[in-house]
Formats: structure tokens, C-alpha cells, sequence
């Protein structure tokens, strides 16, 4: 595995306002704002102000079944169903980005599709970073891969495991024209590395500093007995605090059909709720 360069969604760096030379761009960011950053949506961290980098590539093909029988694909597909726009970006020019964008702010997401699957590339990029400033760096990732490496470097860690519903299927695909290979068998089995989960959990509770969360998208009562018997019976070292419902959908419209379940059992189990600002405040376009 190189650690020369990482493959990067279309926004790659985002939001930003310069380029690897501190040049200004032509345009502001897709936010609006005359400005670099924005603030992450999600979870524990949510209203935190942040930068975000989009890796390419996953090792699953989210897609779910909304109450209503429609379709919701990952709110990502362009990082994960079709990676045709990526971007081979090398080590030193994504550095250079981030930190002439960084500004005031001190934290940055690693997001995706699933960085995991480009562990040198992203320890390599991150430990440079941390060289030039003290800087706190998050990792979004579905869980299904630990890398020992990479995890060093981070600070902290949004784990959302994938509930059954997240599985594609010959329904779900028909129903949205998307072509991709795939195995529901296979796809089921991976979504869920228990082992690897509990290596987050543990790294974190045996290192100062550091924190995670386990983010649960769901949209029916049906699947918090998954995520408790398939998931959170499993595992050990956990809070309640640190179980994260998030409702179900990438559009406001989605959302209001998910959102008061995940309210209600996150109340009824003393769990976090989690919003989406991104979708409340920039309507879930890309690069915000």
C-alpha cells in the first residue's frame, strides 16, 4: 500500500477557499460562506466547526428501505455506488490544502465511503498534518475494518455499524436503475465485524484522550432489538452516552418519516439522538 497518495471523492477537501499554494479560488464553497469550514452534523461533535476530507472507495453499498417502500441510498454514493469521479490526490498536496484552509479551526473529519480501506495513505497524510499543528482529527467509518496504524493517529471515532435494512437487495436495486455487483449474502456478513468494533472501543478506553461513538442509522422500532442483540449484547466497554440514534434518510422528506422513532427510543434507552445539520441547514448538498 502506498503512502504517496489517497484516492479522494470529487469534493475531496471541503469547504474550502484555497488552493495547495494558499491561492484564493475562484468561487466560494458550496456552504456560501466567504470562508473555509464548516460544522460537522452529526453525533457527539455535532455543531463542532470542522473540515472535511472525502475519501473514495467502500467495502459496502448501502441502501435502505424508507417506511414508504422508496429507496435511500448512501447520502454519499459519489464516495461509494460510483467512484468514477475520484481524484488520485498525493499526500503532500492534500496536506498543503488543509492546512491553508484550516484557519481558526482545529478539527478535521476523515469521511468517505470507508477510510479504512486506505489505512497507509491516511497515516501518512494525518501524522504529517500533526507535525505542522496540534490538531484534532476525527474518523467516520462503518466499522468493519481496524487498522492499528491509522488508528494511532486518530483522536476520535464515529463508528456506525450497518443494520440489516443497509443490505442491497435485487428489490432495492430494481427499484433504483443502480447496477453494481453484488451478493446479499456477502454483503450481510460484512457489515458486521464484531472484532473490529470492540478493537475501537478498547483502544479508546485504554488511551487517554480519546473518544467514539457507535451511530445507529435506523427508521423503524423493529431495529433497536437488532442493535441490541446483534450488535450491543456483543460488545463490551460502552455507555449508554455513547450509543448514537440517527434518523434514517439524506433529504428532509426522508427525515420526517424516521425522525420521531429515533427521538423516542433514544429517550426511552437514555441513548444520544443524533440531528443532521447538514441536511437541516444546507439541504445535504455536497461539499458542506
Amino acid at each position: 500500500m502506498t503512502t504517496d497518495y489517497i484516492f479522494l471523492a470529487p469534493e475531496a477537501v471541503f469547504p474550502i477557499t484555497k488552493d495547495e499554494n494558499g491561492n484564493l479560488m475562484d468561487t466560494n464553497p458550496a456552504t456560501g460562506f466567504s470562508f473555509a469550514g464548516t460544522i460537522q452534523g452529526e453525533g457527539k461533535m455535532a455543531g463542532v466547526p470542522v473540515l472535511f476530507i472525502r475519501t473514495a472507495g467502500c467495502n459496502l453499498r448501502c441502501m435502505w428501505l424508507l417506511p414508504d417502500g422508496e429507496v435511500s441510498l448512501c447520502d454519499t454514493p459519489f464516495a461509494s455506488f460510483d467512484t468514477r469521479g475520484e481524484k488520485r490526490v498525493p499526500i503532500e498536496t492534500v496536506k498543503n490544502i488543509v492546512l491553508n484552509n484550516l484557519g481558526k479551526l482545529n478539527h478535521l473529519v476523515i469521511s468517505g465511503g470507508e477510510p479504512f480501506i486506505q489505512p497507509a495513505g491516511l497515516t501518512s497524510l494525518i501524522s504529517g498534518l500533526k507535525k505542522e499543528r496540534e490538531l484534532h482529527v476525527s474518523v467516520e467509518s462503518n466499522g468493519t475494518i481496524f487498522n492499528e496504524e491509522l488508528v494511532e493517529q486518530l483522536d476520535f471515532f464515529s463508528i456506525s455499524p450497518k443494520l440489516k435494512n443497509s443490505v442491497p437487495t435485487k428489490e432495492k436495486l430494481d427499484k433504483t436503475g443502480i447496477n453494481i455487483p453484488f451478493e446479499p449474502a456477502q454483503a450481510d456478513k460484512t457489515r458486521r465485524n464484531i472484532k473490529a468494533i470492540q478493537q475501537f472501543i478498547d483502544h479508546c478506553n485504554y488511551t487517554e484522550g480519546k473518544d467514539f461513538q457507535l451511530k445507529f442509522v435506523v427508521q423503524n422500532r423493529t431495529e433497536l432489538s437488532e442493535i441490541e442483540e446483534t450488535f450491543l449484547s456483543q460488545l463490551s466497554g460502552w455507555q449508554p452516552d455513547d450509543i448514537v440514534l440517527m434518523p434514517l434518510g439524506s433529504t428532509p422528506d426522508e427525515l420526517r418519516q424516521t425522525r420521531m422513532i429515533a427521538v423516542e427510543a433514544a429517550i426511552e434507552r437514555g441513548w444520544r439522538f443524533s440531528p443532521r445539520l447538514q441536511i437541516n441547514y444546507f439541504g445535504g448538498l455536497a461539499g458542506v
